[in-house]
């Protein structure tokens, strides 16, 4: 099997310059989880995750949805893949931290765990078109993919806790002014403006965006002196990387840097 091949519930296209983009491929169902996307998809982020080759992870839906949760009348039923002694939604995690900058291209609708997938990307760009809805409540379901973890962080305790009570449709303009989402655009724009500032990120320094979000990550939760080891730890990589010093000659000769992420 070659690199990212035998994938069926998403469609996996790697550019040239390292991007990779994944397309949650179920139309049909409005990109609902059913048990092989779930295989796919926590097989694609193991796979990007360990490739030294690719420097951005996007993620987006075929059709009019970006996902509409999970498939709860899917033949295959599969959960999530995990091993005995992990959480049911520990593969979360590895999106969440995934080493290099992550992008969700929210095309359409995104609801329960579609919405819940989405608010683990670093950078979230919004059509003005779509449908956020954490309607777990409304089926007696326990709100997951992390959104009890991620909502909080992004929008507050308080109004993070009206929604999830609520269950009722987020308008895109009210995610945008919280927080919640990054950036809203016109509906045919979504995936251009995702690639767009994807290709840019993918040109920059790889490994120092890599410590840079965990820096900002582990920063969230522990206290200012440890923000400051771990950033103290980070420039002192940052010095000592090739990258520095094309950055320093890129400077010095006035031109834009060639950045290798080493």
């Amino acid at each position: 099997m070659t690199r990212y091949d035998g994938y069926t519930g998403v469609e996996v296209e790697v550019h040239d310059d390292g991007v990779v983009v994944c397309t949650l491929n179920r139309p049909d169902r409005l990109n609902a989880f059913d048990g092989q996307m779930r295989q796919d998809i926590h097989r694609l982020l193991g796979e990007v995750s360990s490739d030294d080759e690719a420097r951005v992870f996007v993620m987006t839906g075929a059709g009019r949805a970006f996902c509409s949760g999970a498939d709860l009348t899917a033949e295959d039923r599969r959960g999530w893949p995990i091993r005995t002694h992990e959480p049911m939604f520990g593969w979360c995690t590895d999106l969440l931290e995934m080493p290099k900058p992550t992008i969700c291209a929210l095309n359409g609708l995104a609801a329960g765990g579609g919405l819940g997938l989405s608010l683990l990307f670093d950078i979230r760009i919004c059509s003005s078109e779509a449908r956020l809805l954490p309607i777990w409540m409304k089926r007696a379901i326990h709100p997951d993919d992390l959104i009890t973890w991620t909502l909080p962080r992004l929008v507050g305790y308080s109004r993070a806790l009206e929604w999830l009570y609520e269950a009722e449709e987020i308008p895109v303009s009210v995610a945008l002014r919280s927080g919640m989402i990054n950036h809203v655009v016109e509906p045919d724009e979504v995936l251009s403006r995702t690639m767009e500032l994807a290709h840019r990120l993918a040109a920059g320094p790889t490994a120092h965006h890599a410590m840079t979000k965990q820096a900002v990550f582990k920063g969230m939760q522990g206290d200012s002196f440890e923000a400051a080891l771990l950033e103290s730890w980070g420039q002192a990589k940052a010095l000592a990387s090739e990258d520095f010093q094309e950055g320093l000659l890129a400077f010095k000769e006035k031109r834009e840097p060639k950045f290798t992420g080493r």
